[in-house]
């Protein structure tokens, strides 16, 4: 028979371990959360690292494409001027009236935008859009030779055999305007946004800004307020800043140089290739990838400890 004083004792017992349980059943689940919240931050700041290749590739990119032909560099290596200008010298009619010979903004303009020297830097959001403009199918052969075994009959004729009845590239959309403006909407299920923005600080020289996060590459909510259409994408102030204050930002310069050598395009380390003679004009009899390089390589490129005053 159990006396009162040890039915006492036991309630206590039972009562002290329930807490105990408890005490560790929470802090198991805040150690979980506090690990889930560790990864989630590594995965935007890898995120964000990965968009130092997609800026320095539009880099290279925006020096040769994009102002409606071919330019010739962001400092033209037919004559050393400023560039990007097109093939008769001159600056493409997308940005003619706002910059002036030296690269910079014309005195009469009040606000200038990328590619202008100290304009207002090209932002770049990288979510994944449904459809992109000029999207191209991914079909590896549209047009397959109709022989699959050896004892197939090769007897068809040629236009049977080797035929172009699909196009090769095909559209994704055989609707011409469609297949230009493309479905901006994001897909939902892309992972985490990112976006990377790229200001001119001088001719050749670029800080470029790479995040991890939903603020779309918006500096700040005065960017966004004077962007038309953008205040909607956030509602008001205060959430955009949340928003900003919970993604990963980091800030990186880079100098565009002309010079280039045998086949190559990346920036960084591919395969066995080292990046440090990687686009190095002195070995061009060294073996590189087969890509071609027709858009310049970079004299440096440089991780900056702090937030620059101008990005």
């Amino acid at each position: 028979m159990i006396r009162h004083d040890q039915r006492g004792t036991i309630l206590v017992v039972v009562a002290g371990l329930c807490a105990l349980l408890s005490a560790m059943s929470l802090a198991f689940v805040m150690r979980m959360r506090a690990d889930g919240e560790d990864a989630h931050r590594m995965s935007q700041d890898i995120q964000a690292r990965v968009m130092l290749t997609s800026a320095l590739m539009y880099v290279q990119e925006t020096g040769r494409l994009g102002w409606g032909g071919e330019t010739f560099g962001w400092r033209d290596v037919r004559d050393g001027m400023p560039g990007p200008r097109d093939f008769f010298g001159q600056w493409p009619a997308m940005f003619a009236s706002t910059i002036s010979d030296d690269g910079l903004r014309r005195p009469a303009v009040t606000k200038a935008f990328f590619p202008v020297v100290r304009g207002t830097a090209a932002r770049n959001p990288m979510y994944v859009m449904r459809r992109p403009p000029f999207a191209i199918r991914s079909t590896i052969a549209p047009n397959p030779v109709p022989i699959v075994d050896p004892g197939d009959n090769a007897t068809a004729p040629w236009d049977q055999l080797i035929n172009y009845a699909v196009a090769d590239p095909s559209p994704v959309t055989s609707d011409p305007g469609a297949f230009a403006s493309g479905d901006l909407a994001p897909l939902q299920v892309s992972g985490i946004a990112s976006w990377f923005r790229v200001y001119r600080s001088g001719v050749t020289t670029f800080v470029i800004t790479c995040g991890s996060g939903a603020s779309q590459g918006f500096r700040d909510w005065q960017e966004v307020v004077d962007t038309p259409g953008a205040a909607d994408i956030f509602g008001n102030q205060a959430d955009f800043e949340a928003i900003r204050s919970a993604e990963v930002r980091r800030w990186y310069e880079a100098e565009w140089s002309d010079l280039v050598t045998g086949n190559n395009f990346m920036h960084g380390h591919y395969a066995r290739h080292n990046q440090r003679t990687f686009g190095n004009p002195n070995l061009g009899a060294e073996e590189t990838p087969n890509k071609r390089n027709l858009a310049g390589t970079f004299a440096y490129i440089a991780s900056l400890p702090s937030e620059p005053l101008d990005w």
